[in-house]
């Protein structure tokens, strides 16, 4: 009968098997959208989901399907009615309480964040998740919208882009700060359909984006290794199969920001979440430069996925078959 250990050895040999292209392309971004290409341009063409704004009853069934206790209490909570007032937005927000976000959310509700307010609406930017108000290009004011465009999606979806602009420092970010803030997108994207693998597969253009986003961190580990590494310039690639403009070693090689990438000072909350991400004390004074990516690079990623969750995620994303083979393997030569 298979042991702890032998169940723990299949796992990482199937985690780090070569990157093989998805089972499924049209699980993420595929035609040109706000001027940013498709990771896999051969997929279906991207649409939002449509509708009203979510409900109430839809933000609790979509906390409910997460396995977050006391959803409806939550969403309830007087405190975070009052910073975020929409039921979708204010779902996400409480679905960050299960990743490595969960500090966050708790700044956002004690007025700890940059932003104070959330709601929904046009962003500044239209290719933003989650931004400035159109009115406020500069980020002027505490208030971010949730673009409403996505208006009708299923709200933890969110999630990670909600992580991403409560630390954002704002317009004039730079590359470190991005890739950085961006690795934390997916890998609350990661954690979330790990533990509910059907968010992945809602074929909605939020879904595609992040799950583009999650793929690439995912892929993202030295060769013959299991281990997530958002450094890892050896990285065999980390979109099989997909648009060879788009491919990168690493998820540090994606140039979020063009130009000469810029240092900033971090924030002390963004220090809180990389400690529980890696179980390490980041260094100080946190900095977003290259110095902070070998660090996490270093430290790993397995506070916030252990290898069952790792396995989790790449299933729902199609890169392994539930019997562990890879996606390619399975169908003989890929997409």
């Amino acid at each position: 009968m298979p042991t702890a250990d032998d169940h723990a050895a299949w796992l990482t040999e199937a985690l780090a098997a070569p990157p093989r292209p998805p089972n499924d392309p049209n699980l993420f971004s595929s035609n040109t959208l706000f001027g940013e290409s498709g990771i896999y341009p051969q997929g279906t063409p991207m649409e939002p989901a449509t509708g009203p704004p979510v409900t109430v009853d839809a933000a609790v069934a979509a906390l409910d399907a997460l396995g977050i206790e006391r959803a409806a209490d939550r969403l309830a909570d007087e405190e975070l009615v009052a910073r975020a007032p929409e039921p979708g937005p204010r779902a996400g927000l409480i679905a960050l309480s299960v990743t490595v976000a969960a500090p966050v959310l708790d700044a956002f509700v004690v007025g700890g964040t940059p932003v104070r307010h959330l709601g929904i609406g046009p962003t500044a930017s239209p290719g933003r998740i989650v931004g400035p108000p159109s009115d406020d290009a500069d980020a002027t004011t505490p208030t971010r919208v949730v673009n409403e465009r996505y208006r009708a999606e299923v709200p933890t979806l969110l999630a990670g882009s909600l992580a991403h602009d409560l630390l954002w420092s704002g317009p004039g970010a730079g590359q470190y700060e991005e890739v950085v803030l961006h690795a934390l997108v997916a890998l609350v994207h990661l954690q979330l359909i790990a533990r509910t693998p059907a968010l992945a597969r809602t074929g909605t253009e939020l879904a595609r984006r992040q799950n583009s986003l999650a793929v690439t961190l995912l892929n993202s580990r030295h060769p013959g290794r299991a281990d997530i590494s958002v450094r890892a310039p050896d990285g065999p690639g980390t979109i099989p199969g997909g648009a060879p403009a788009m491919q990168t070693p690493d998820f540090w090689s994606i140039p979020f920001v063009r130009g000469t990438p810029l240092t900033a000072e971090a924030p002390p909350l963004l220090g809180a979440v990389l400690e529980r991400i890696t179980g390490a004390v980041p260094p100080g004074p946190l900095r977003y430069d290259d110095a902070l990516g070998v660090w996490w690079s270093a430290h790993g990623t397995g506070g916030a996925l252990d290898r069952d969750a790792q396995w989790r995620a790449a299933v729902a994303l199609g890169l392994l078959d539930q019997d562990g083979a890879s996606g390619g393997e399975r169908r003989g030569n890929g997409v």
